[in-house]
């Protein structure tokens, strides 16, 4: 039972999480503090060291893959002849008018692995590769809509209040400078920020919070729209992107990764618009395809990653890969060779099931991942990955969630912000820019924060 002491500490925690404007809208409308823990995820300095090296160089990869057409239409045409979501952003490039200025907000999330399995974590079905020198475990990496740069911003100053060495943070104000000089770039004195948004929003305090900083730093107007939208009350002129009676200078998604985004023939119209126009994107619609699933298992291979980075990189990245398999795919096993589908479905808890889907709750683990390659056709395989399961560190951690305390042994997953801005491919300038923490408990798969699997955290000094 917590003591006197202990309840008005959280209570107070909660208090001070509403006032920095730690909040989320729930379900029902109901506003509340966005889920959070009370303890900091140690970390050492090489492994933090480490992520932040690699920050620049998984940005200039996806500046690289995305200037490669050829790349992603071989490798995403197949897939989509069974995802109309994807073949619908495939079509888009129909109405692209491709832009010389490329601006890259990404988030390469990670686990660290278990200490007690060594510095591998390999199953026998990958690639062999030594992973001796690196104890982190790439997730994914996120191009489009790189969320919670405020929420994590403040979270990080609340942590300060409470405790001793927080690793300080504070990606929000580099996000807002980099949209201030694109805007700047893009020439016109009074052009704004385009928002793209869902219609139902949850998470809007952490775009909120960016709006705000925009105004207040650089006194740019921020418009907040959906995709229908945008198609209703935007316009073409001279080719610029008209919102408002203002040029839109860089048009900012939060929404557009999911099928949802896109449920109506307006919403597409909508994103139709905005391709045809010279709206600086963020992400650009190759950008977007580079973050997909798919594109992450096929650089897993060498011979495909070798055309993008150095071999020093990557030997890098390949330290931080987990194996990954179309499911068609002959992978050598302790039995000999056999399909991957069909050793996942012998070893499921071994491995994800992965969509080629953003925004969390779209993945098969554990039993659901034989059941659903039973269901699914031949021809609709193409449109998943697996990926082996990472074993991440565990820790003991206190969560508050919608005014509720629960104490759960957890894992953490740790996203490094990225920054990168390019001309015609070419990276005119590349910087790490901070950290988001989401702490879940061990027994959760997924890790969404508005959609209440994970609590926002910070990172202490190990």
């Amino acid at each position: 039972m917590q003591t006197q002491v202990q309840k008005e500490s959280i209570e107070n925690a909660i208090e001070q999480a509403k006032l920095f404007g730690i909040l989320k809208y729930l379900p029902d409308g109901e506003l509340t503090h966005a889920p959070f823990s009370l303890s900091p995820y140690s970390i050492s300095t090489s492994d933090l060291q480490e992520m932040i090296e690699l920050t620049p160089y998984f940005s200039e990869l996806m500046i690289n893959v995305s200037q490669d057409w050829g790349f992603l239409d071989e490798t995403l045409s197949p897939i989509s002849k069974t995802d109309p979501f994807l073949k619908m952003l495939l079509d888009l490039r129909e109405h692209e008018v491709s832009q010389s200025r490329q601006l890259l907000v990404q988030r390469n999330d990670f686990f660290l692995i278990k200490d007690d399995i060594g510095k591998g974590g390999h199953d026998s079905s990958s690639s062999g590769e030594d992973t001796s020198a690196s104890a982190l475990r790439q997730v994914e990496i996120n191009t489009v809509s790189a969320s919670f740069p405020f929420l994590i911003t403040q979270l990080t100053r609340l942590h300060q209040h409470i405790f001793e060495q927080i690793i300080p943070n504070n990606p929000l104000k580099p996000v807002v400078d980099s949209f201030a000089k694109a805007i700047k770039d893009y020439g016109s004195t009074d052009a704004i920020m385009l928002l793209v948004s869902q219609p139902a929003e949850s998470n809007r305090f952490d775009q909120l919070g960016l709006e705000q900083l925009l105004w207040d730093e650089y006194k740019i107007q921020t418009v907040r729209k959906t995709l229908t939208e945008i198609y209703e009350n935007g316009s073409l002129s001279e080719g610029h992107l008209i919102l408002a009676g203002k040029k839109v200078a860089i048009t900012y998604y939060r929404a557009g990764y999911t099928p949802e985004d896109f449920s109506t023939s307006c919403a597409i119209k909508g994103r139709q618009l905005i391709e045809a126009s010279s709206t600086i994107q963020v992400p650009d619609l190759a950008m977007q395809l580079a973050g997909m699933k798919k594109i992450q298992q096929v650089l897993t291979r060498p011979e495909i990653l070798s055309n993008f980075v150095s071999e020093e990189i990557s030997k890098r990245f390949r330290k931080t890969f987990v194996g990954m398999h179309s499911l068609d795919e002959i992978i050598e096993t302790p039995e000999g060779e056999i399909s991957a589908s069909e050793w996942a479905s012998i070893n499921p808890e071994k491995y994800v099931l992965k969509p080629q889907r953003e925004g969390g709750g779209n993945n098969y683990f554990g039993k659901d991942i034989p059941k659903k390659i039973t269901e699914m056709k031949r021809e609709e395989q193409d449109a998943y990955i697996l990926m082996e399961k990472i074993k991440a560190k565990t820790h003991q951690a206190i969560l508050v969630v919608n005014g509720k305390v629960e104490k759960h042994t957890s894992v953490s997953e740790i996203g490094r912000f990225g920054i990168c801005f390019a001309e015609n491919g070419v990276v005119q300038s590349n910087e790490d820019v901070g950290y988001l923490v989401r702490t879940k408990a061990k027994n959760v798969n997924e890790g969404g924060v508005c959609s209440g699997f994970a609590c926002l955290n910070s990172l202490a000094k190990a």
